[in-house]
């Protein structure tokens, strides 16, 4: 779970550093499209403590019924 967050938040933060750099370099189309992919790509940060939320809710070790 933690490996996915960290996926996610690496994905998130080299989207917005693109974005950024574009930005700086003057290209504010290529910054533009950057900066809706990093707010496209913000979503993938919950995947992790959803899931670790949802295996600790679920129970271990308890039959099925």
């Amino acid at each position: 779970m933690l490996g996915l967050f960290a996926l996610s938040l690496l994905l998130v933060g080299a989207l917005a550093g693109a974005a950024a750099a574009a930005f700086a370099a003057g290209a504010r189309g290529a910054a533009a499209v950057l900066g809706l992919l990093t707010l496209l790509a913000a979503p993938t940060l919950l995947l992790g403590p959803l899931q670790d939320r949802w295996r600790h809710r679920r129970g271990r070790g308890q039959p099925r019924s």
